[in-house]
C-alpha cells in the first residue's frame, strides 16, 4: 500500500529483520516452504490463521515461489529489495523471477520456483531417496480429502500423467466434499475443453485416467462426466473425428464397460462404431489426424521425448534443493529457542501488524480507494482476532474507527464500516461464541470488549443468555452484562413480561446490577409473582433499594405456608443484614416445635440473625442454649452448636456471659468455640 521508502514500511521491515537476526542464532539458515496461503517450516504449517502470515504466503505463492531460503548472512539492503520485487505488479513469475532476483543482487535469499515439468511418471519407476510422496501427489490428495481448493488442478493434468492422477485417487480417502473434488478434475479435463488442437490431447488424458480407476471409482467418474452439463455429447462425437486409433480402441474398451452410464446419443454412436468395420474410423477421423505410423514427426518433438526418456525425475541439482527443503534440522531445546518461538507465535506477529495498520490509518492517505483497502484489511484481522478470543486488540481496533469516524478525513467511508462489520449479526454471533469459549480464561477482555461494543452486543447477547442452557454460562453472561450499566436496564426493563419466568428474573436481576432505581415501580408488582424465585429476585431488589415496602414483603413471606419460600426469605434477610427482619425472626425461633418440624428451619434463623449480629437477638439464643428436651434431644444439640458458631459475629462484650457459660458445657464442640473466642478476646481462662 506504501512505498519502499515510507517512514512505517522502512520500520516494518527494521522490526522483521532484527527479529531475523535473532532467529539465525538458533537456527541457521532458514527455509519456508510455500503452500498458497499457508507457510511450512520444519514440516509443520504455521500458524493459519496468522493473517501477516497467511498474507506472506500468497504473495509468494502468486508469484510461482514453492519455497524460500533465508541466509544467515542476509542484508537489511536485501530484504527491502525483495520486499519491493514480490510487491510490483509486474514482476515475472516462477523461474523468470530468479533471474530478477539474480539481477537485484539477492544473493542471501534463494528463491525456489513452482515447476511442475520437473515431475515426470514413468511406468515401472521407483521414487529414490526413501521420499514418499511428490508435491503434486500431496496437491490431489489434499484437494481429495477436502483440505485444498482446485485452482491449480489444471497445472497437474497438463504436467502429470493421467495413470499417475488415477493411482493417486485410487489411493486416497475422499472427505466430506468428494463430489465437489471429482468434478473439479473432469472440468481440468473436460470443461470449456480448452483450445481446439488441445481438446482431443486432453479428452484422450481423460481416457487414460477413467482406465485405470477402480472398478468403483470409474463409475463415479463416467456418471459425472457424461451427465454433467459441463460435458455435451455432441462435443464428444467432434472429438471422436481427432482421436488416434489407439484412443479409440480405449474408449471403447471404457464404454462396453459401463454402456449403461452413457448418454443415449453417445450410446447409439457406440453401437455403431461397434458394428461397423474398420472404415468407420475413417469416417470419425473425418481426416482430422493420420494414423500414427503415417506422421511426420518433427526433429523437435523427437528431441521433447528424448528430454522426457532423459530426465525421468527431477535434475540433479532440483532434486538436491527438495531434499532440502525436506529434511527438518534438529533445534536445540534452550532458553533462546522457547524464547524465539513464542516470538513467532501468531499472536505476537498479528498483534504487531494489526497495531502498525492502525498507525497507518493516522498518515494521511492519497485516496480514499486506499484508505477503504485499509478498513478492509483491520476489519479482516478483527475477525482473525475473534477466533483466538484476543478481544483486547479488536477493541483498539474498534475506538480507532470510531476516533476516525468522528474527526478523520473519511468519516462516512469509516462510519459505514463499523456499521456494516461490528453491527453484523455474523461478527456478533462469532464474536458471543468467542465469549462461552474464552470467556473462563479472559473475562476481563469479555467486559471490556462488552463495554466499547455495548450498542450492538447488548441485544444478541440477552438473546443468548434467553435460550442458553447451562447455568455457568448464563451466570457469565449475566455477570458481562451486569458491568455494562444503564443501557442493559433500558433493554431489561423491556423483557421483563417475557411468559418465562428465568427471563423475568434474570432482568430484575440486571436491572439491580445496573443501578435500575428509577424502574423500580415496573420492578415492584413482581414481589407478588406466581414463582418463587421471581418473588425473591424482586424482594431481593426492592431491599437492595431501601424502598418503604421492601420490609412489609420481607414480613408476609418470613410468614409464609411455603417451607422453601420461608427459607429463602430467611436466608435474604441474613445476608442483606435487615435489623428490622430482627423482631420477625426471633418470633420463628418462639414458635414452639410440633413434634421436630420446626427446628428444620430454625438453624437458618440463627444463622440470619448472626449475619446480621444485632445484639438484641442474644436473649433468646441464651435461651436456647439453657434449654432441654427429651423429645428433640439431638436436633437441639445441633441448634445449640449453630448458636455458638455464629457468636463470634457479635460483640464481644455481649456474648460473653453466653461463652462463659459454653465452657461447662458437656458439648466438646461448644466447650472448643468458647474456650477459642474467649482467648481471642484477651479473656485467659487458664
Amino acid at each position: 500500500m506504501y512505498s519502499i521508502d515510507h517512514p512505517l514500511t522502512k520500520e516494518s521491515i527494521g522490526k522483521s529483520f532484527r527479529f531475523l537476526q535473532k532467529l539465525f542464532e538458533s537456527e541457521g539458515n532458514i527455509t519456508l516452504g510455500v503452500a498458497k496461503d499457508a507457510l511450512m517450516m520444519h514440516e509443520t504449517i504455521l500458524d493459519k490463521k496468522n493473517l501477516a502470515l497467511k498474507e506472506f504466503a500468497l504473495s509468494l505463492h502468486s508469484k510461482g515461489i514453492a519455497a524460500i531460503t533465508l541466509h544467515t548472512t542476509l542484508t537489511i539492503e536485501e530484504l527491502l529489495s525483495f520486499h519491493m520485487m514480490i510487491s510490483e505488479k509486474d514482476t515475472p513469475m516462477g523461474p523468470a523471477l530468479l533471474e530478477v532476483a539474480e539481477q537485484r543482487g539477492l544473493r542471501d535469499i534463494k528463491l525456489f520456483p513452482l515447476d511442475l515439468s520437473k515431475f515426470k511418471f514413468v511406468e515401472g519407476s521407483t521414487r529414490r531417496d526413501g521420499l514418499e510422496n511428490t508435491f503434486w501427489e500431496d496437491y490431489v490428495s489434499g484437494l481429495l480429502e477436502g483440505r485444498l481448493e482446485g485452482e491449480d488442478m489444471g497445472n497437474v493434468i497438463e504436467n502429470v500423467s493421467p495413470e499417475a492422477i488415477a493411482g493417486v485417487i485410487n489411493k486416497s480417502t475422499p472427505g466430506e466434499s468428494a463430489g465437489k473434488s471429482y468434478d473439479t478434475v473432469i472440468a481440468s479435463y473436460l470443461g470449456g475443453m480448452g483450445p481446439e488442437d488441445q481438446k482431443a490431447a486432453l479428452f484422450g488424458k481423460f481416457l487414460t485416467m477413467i482406465d485405470h480407476l477402480t472398478p468403483e471409482l470409474k463409475q463415479q467418474f463416467l456418471t459425472k462426466s457424461f451427465t454433467a452439463p459441463s460435458m455435451d455429447a455432441d462435443e464428444v462425437v467432434r472429438l471422436l473425428r481427432e482421436l488416434p486409433v489407439d484412443d479409440i480402441d480405449r474408449m471403447m474398451k471404457v464404454f462396453n464397460e459401463q454402456s449403461s452410464l452413457l448418454p443415449e446419443k453417445l450410446k447409439n454412436l457406440v453401437d455403431k462404431l461397434k458394428s461397423s468395420s474398420t472404415d468407420v474410423f475413417g469416417e470419425i477421423r473425418g481426416g482430422g489426424i493420420q494414423h500414427l505410423d503415417d506422421i511426420s514427426v518433427d526433429d523437435k518433438i523427437v528431441k521433447s521425448f528424448q528430454e522426457v526418456r532423459d530426465n525421468t525425475y527431477a535434475e540433479k541439482r532440483y532434486h538436491e534443493d527438495l531434499k532440502k527443503m525436506a529434511e527438518s534440522p534438529r533445534v536445540r531445546n534452550d532458553k533462546m529457542t522457547h524464547e524465539l518461538e513464542a516470538a513467532c507465535s501468531g499472536e505476537i506477529v498479528d498483534m504487531a501488524v494489526s497495531k502498525i495498520m492502525l498507525e497507518l490509518l493516522n498518515v494521511q492517505s492519497s485516496s480514499r480507494e486506499e484508505y477503504q483497502k485499509l478498513l478492509s484489511r483491520l476489519t479482516d484481522f478483527a475477525s482473525g482476532f475473534i477466533e483466538t478470543g484476543r478481544f483486547s486488540e479488536i477493541c483498539d481496533i474498534y475506538n480507532t474507527l470510531y476516533t476516525h469516524a468522528q474527526t478523520g478525513a473519511f468519516r462516512e467511508e469509516t462510519s459505514q464500516k463499523i456499521k456494516s462489520f461490528f453491527g453484523s449479526e455474523v461478527f456478533l454471533v462469532r464474536l458471543i461464541d468467542a465469549f462461552q469459549m474464552w470467556g473462563r480464561h479472559n473475562k476481563e477482555g469479555v467486559i471490556n470488549i462488552s463495554r466499547v461494543l455495548r450498542s450492538y452486543v447488548i441485544t444478541p447477547l440477552l438473546d443468548k443468555l434467553s435460550e442458553e442452557n447451562n447455568t455457568f454460562v448464563r451466570r457469565f453472561f449475566l455477570d458481562v452484562l451486569s458491568k455494562m450499566g444503564d443501557e442493559v436496564a433500558l433493554e431489561a426493563v423491556r423483557r421483563l413480561d417475557d411468559p418465562r419466568w428465568f427471563v423475568t428474573r434474570n432482568m430484575i436481576y440486571l436491572l439491580r446490577e445496573c443501578e435500575g432505581s428509577k424502574f423500580i415501580g415496573r420492578i415492584r408488582p413482581f414481589a407478588k409473582h406466581h414463582h418463587e424465585k421471581v418473588i425473591l429476585e424482586a424482594v431481593k431488589t426492592l431491599l437492595h433499594f431501601r424502598t418503604p415496602d421492601s420490609i412489609s414483603y420481607l414480613r408476609l413471606y418470613l410468614q409464609s405456608d411455603d417451607p422453601s419460600l420461608r427459607e429463602q426469605t430467611i436466608r435474604l434477610a441474613g445476608t442483606h443484614k435487615v435489623k428490622e427482619a430482627v423482631p420477625y425472626l426471633i418470633e420463628l425461633l418462639e414458635k414452639k416445635p410440633a413434634f421436630g418440624a420446626e427446628l428444620s428451619y430454625k438453624g437458618s434463623v440463627v444463622k440470619a440473625l448472626g449475619e446480621i449480629g444485632e445484639p438484641g437477638a442474644l436473649k433468646i439464643l441464651h435461651k436456647i442454649c439453657a434449654s432441654t428436651s427429651l423429645l428433640h434431644r439431638s436436633e437441639l444439640e445441633k441448634l445449640k452448636i449453630e448458636i455458638f458458631e455464629t457468636l463470634h459475629r457479635y460483640p464481644v462484650q455481649d456474648v460473653k456471659p453466653l461463652l462463659e457459660s459454653g465452657l461447662k458445657s458437656r458439648i466438646t464442640t461448644i466447650k472448643s468455640i468458647s474456650e477459642r473466642l474467649l482467648n481471642s478476646s484477651g479473656e485467659n481462662r487458664d
